[in-house]
């Protein structure tokens, strides 16, 4: 990796990196505010036509914007044709939404679903604008641009949800908010780029890039249901207001944590496309990735874990206390799949979207049937299946991929061992330390608070004593991302 694209790379991190810390930490507010506002039942069914919309999202640019990043050769044909191909595909997923929501509605049955499903359908049309600007800048590792459209998007569509919930709008302050962030985006990304369309439409480019972009799109779609299944399931089978407790202990597992590894994957992928016939460095970067982001979002879940009855009574409030054993079975699962995620950037960036697409379909099929055997014991049950199978599934395409890139998994295992022990640690004495506080009295803001800093405490006086190196090295990272 030449020192150029070091200094890209490194400066994409940070930019990614200011953009979601600050994102994530208002929308983590916001969510706040509207739990204390709204009620699990408002939540279930906003994510009850969220499952389809999210669903159908998937096909909207036809995985074209993946081809475009991937492909080393680029002209303004791919570009217009791309751009064409998103704005129809945008407006015919928009019809097909609206003729369709009557059915979802009656699948969940909840009649709310329908106008909801009505009135997201815009994104469809109006998100399509914002894929090419957004790719281009993401080819070029401008990161910067992409960190400020966010940060904008996200404040300003946080504070319309806020003021209409406030308002007594209910679930529309959810869905008008989720709403106003693409009419931002589309504003700010035209404003910013000074790319245009042209009016032509080649065919030829369009097989050039579906070549690679429709495996891409295949492996979104099926990564989507087996995201998703449990919540189809739970939403169908027990309801909304129980998949408003599970939708909120899902998303404190994999938001902002998930969004950790966004940040490193949306950088890397473009990075790893460019070293893609390099087996040895593209190696040494993965493991790298893996290592940070693990000694990152290994101890955080692990903190949440056992600090997540005091944190669900203090932050979200007594009403949400029945989703606080699905929130501690679900840390696991969240912790494999902050590694998990990278998977994606080694298949896509060697080229082999194939390999991603046949493993989701598998993935698919083993999480509807471990789902539909763990909803009988209501979400907890859903929670300990959905657990069970990340464990499972992550240990088998964890060897697939590393075949692509020669490596072992004792050396991938060894990536991520001082996050493991380092977690373990703190676990262990966060427990012992609640125990021994419980006979003086302390509200629930009081445990939480002193188990936070012990926690930290531990963790960072472990790697310090045990893995010295590499706090230094990510502390050297940090310094020579800020210059």
């Amino acid at each position: 990796m030449n020192n150029n694209l070091l200094k890209s790379t490194a400066s994409g991190v940070l930019w990614t990196g200011i953009s979601q810390f600050i994102s994530q930490a208002f929308q983590f507010i916001v969510l706040i505010i509207l739990a204390r506002i709204l009620y699990p039942e408002e939540f279930g069914i906003v994510g009850m036509a969220a499952i389809f919309t999210g669903f159908v999202s998937r096909f909207n640019e036809l995985g074209l914007s993946a081809a475009i990043i991937q492909r080393k050769n680029i002209d303004e044909m791919h570009l217009s044709t791309s751009f064409w191909t998103s704005l129809g595909t945008g407006v015919v997923l928009c019809i097909l939404t609206i003729i369709v929501s009557p059915y979802i509605a009656d699948y969940f049955q909840e009649e709310l679903v329908r106008p909801i499903l009505i009135v997201s359908s815009a994104n469809f049309i109006v998100g399509s604008f914002t894929v090419i600007p957004r790719t281009i800048f993401t080819k070029n590792l401008d990161f910067k641009k992409l960190a400020i459209v966010e940060i904008c998007a996200t404040f300003i569509s946080g504070l319309i949800s806020i003021l209409l919930a406030v308002n007594g709008y209910g679930v529309w302050s959810l869905v008008l908010g989720g709403l106003s962030i693409s009419f931002i985006s589309v504003f700010l990304f035209w404003k910013m780029s000074t790319w245009r369309p042209s009016s032509k439409f080649s065919i030829q480019h369009f097989k050039e890039l579906f070549s690679f972009g429709g495996h891409f799109m295949g492996s979104s779609v099926l990564n989507y249901v087996d995201s998703n299944v449990d919540y189809l399931v739970v939403g169908r089978m027990i309801g909304a207001s129980a998949l408003g407790y599970y939708t909120l202990a899902y998303n404190l597992i994999t938001f902002p944590l998930y969004k950790i590894s966004t940040i490193i994957t949306r950088v890397t992928f473009p990075a790893f496309s460019i070293i893609q016939n390099d087996n040895q460095t593209l190696r040494t970067a993965y493991l790298k990735v893996v290592r940070y982001i693990s000694m990152i979002t290994f101890p955080m879940l692990a903190g949440m874990f056992v600090v997540a009855p005091e944190f669900i009574l203090v932050v979200y409030g007594s009403k949400w206390t029945p989703m606080i054993l699905t929130l501690q079975i679900l840390c696991l699962a969240g912790a494999l799949k902050s590694v998990g995620t990278t998977v994606g950037t080694i298949l896509l960036s060697k080229g082999r979207p194939d390999i991603q697409f046949k493993w989701n379909i598998f993935t698919v099929i083993v999480l509807t049937i471990a789902v539909l055997l763990g909803v009988k014991y209501g979400i907890e049950g859903v929670a300990a299946m959905v657990t069970i199978s990340a464990v499972l599934l992550f240990s088998i395409i964890q060897r697939i991929t590393n075949k692509l890139i020669d490596l072992g998994m004792y050396n991938y295992f060894k990536a991520i061992y001082p996050a493991i022990t380092g977690s373990i640690s703190l676990i262990i004495a966060v427990s012992i330390y609640k125990k021994i506080i419980m006979i003086y009295g302390l509200s629930n803001s009081e445990i939480l608070i002193s188990s936070i800093i012990i926690g930290i405490i531990v963790y960072v006086v472990f790697m310090w004593i045990f893995f010295n190196n590499l706090l230094k090295e990510m502390i050297l990272i940090i310094s020579g991302m800020r210059r």
